[in-house]
């Protein structure tokens, strides 16, 4: 019996050396949320990131996880710094050693950083940031494989729904532009005249701000002058409050229309009760009335422990980002980047419990954008809070909006 004894002490000596007690728990699964969390201009972005993915930390691990292991987020603020966001970046492929990451508020800060992961072969889901930019410079021929995929609606897509609203529904034609000289501005100012350019149209005026600027009294008088009935602007949501404000106070009484960043609780709080009517272009209605999406706003708002989700798209894209990275482990039964790629690339499976849509094939070799036109909708607010712009969009609520497989 001592004899036993003996063999079983050295048999579990030997099992801890080489990986662990027997009764060790699994190996957690590590992915890497980024996003500017201290950064004034973009917290709503970065907090709604990070609070989106809380949510699904919760329910993927209390249903056990992936491949019976459980996930581990690894969360970092950017500071909507381009040089925080690559350092961040190393340090979850090199001393994390993390097998994905989702995230990133800002084009400036997802672009470099995206290019540390990519060479690093660690899929990359941006769910915040839009710059058309963002997936294009990674696709072939740059690479021969891409590992930078997105949840959000890029700024190809935007102006596209913005325009047809403005143009087609309102039948608003004289259209000045305002942005700021941010990457995001300046990249939202080229979409949007790509878009009146296949319209055959031109904008009747076009004016820059710095971002974080006071007075707004140049712009608008380019736009006083200029004759326009209704201000497309490209822009943060600080920013964005601060036009609208600037233009009730010189008696500027137009329609204002923008991009997602209006949606967000810095616009409308900042704004006040000159937000009232303005429209933005989004994925994701916190209101929407679809049992799933309505389970995740409860969820976010226990979770998260606030009344309110500051950036709900954010939010939302950021969950799905992460459900369609689980899936892919599942698909692929693999934590390597290649192989999670490679079936992110292909899902065989349709995603379930996802909030902005079911995701039919979210990604194609030559598609690394999740979200198609179709699935964009115009919001507006009304009484400090984003509704439907339209009545029919909010009766389709409770379907989901589903992109079509790429023939």
């Amino acid at each position: 019996m001592q004899k036993f004894r003996n063999w079983y002490a050295v048999l579990a000596i030997a099992l801890w050396s080489v990986g662990g007690p027997l009764w060790a728990e699994p190996q957690s699964i590590k992915i890497g949320v980024v996003g500017p969390l201290s950064a004034k201009s973009s917290e709503d972005m970065g907090l709604s990131i990070v609070g989106g993915a809380k949510v699904f930390l919760s329910d993927i691990n209390t249903t056990g996880g992936i491949m019976g292991r459980p996930i581990e987020l690894v969360i970092r603020d950017d500071q909507a710094k381009p040089e925080v966001g690559v350092a961040i970046a190393r340090e979850l492929v090199e001393k994390e050693k993390v097998v994905a990451v989702v995230g990133f508020a800002n084009t400036g800060v997802a672009l470099p950083s995206a290019k540390v992961l990519q060479e690093a072969r660690i899929p990359l889901i941006v769910s915040g940031a839009t710059g058309a930019t963002i997936t294009r410079s990674f696709m072939p021929p740059a690479y021969p494989v891409s590992y930078v995929f997105r949840t959000s609606a890029s700024d190809e897509l935007q102006p596209v729904v913005i325009l047809d609203d403005v143009i087609d529904r309102r039948k608003l034609g004289r259209i000045a532009l305002l942005h700021d000289e941010s990457p995001y501005g300046q990249f939202g100012r080229q979409s949007v005249l790509a878009e009146l350019e296949r319209r055959k149209l031109k904008p009747v005026t076009v004016a820059s701000f710095k971002v974080g600027e006071t007075d707004m009294r140049a712009p608008l008088q380019q736009v006083k002058e200029s004759g326009a009935d209704v201000i497309v602007m490209y822009c943060l949501g600080a920013d964005a409050a601060t036009l609208v404000k600037s233009a009730e106070k010189v008696n500027l009484k137009l329609p204002m229309v923008g991009p997602w960043t209006l949606s967000q609780k810095t616009f409308i709080d900042q704004a006040g009760k000159s937000a009232e009517g303005a429209r933005t272009s989004v994925t994701f209605i916190e209101s929407e009335l679809s049992s799933i999406k309505s389970q995740f706003s409860l969820n976010y708002r226990k979770i998260n422990k606030v009344s309110r989700i500051p950036s709900a798209v954010a939010a939302a894209q950021t969950y799905d980002a992460l459900r369609l990275i689980s899936l892919a482990i599942f698909q692929a039964n693999s934590t390597e980047g290649p192989q999670i790629q490679a079936a992110l690339e292909d899902m065989q499976y349709p995603t379930s419990s996802t909030v902005v849509s079911r995701y039919a094939k979210p990604f194609t070799k030559t598609d690394h954008e999740a979200v198609a036109g179709n699935m964009v909708i115009m919001g507006e607010i009304r009484n400090g809070q984003v509704a439907y712009a339209y009545k029919e969009d909010a009766s389709n609520s409770a379907i989901m909006r589903t992109k079509a497989p790429a023939r």
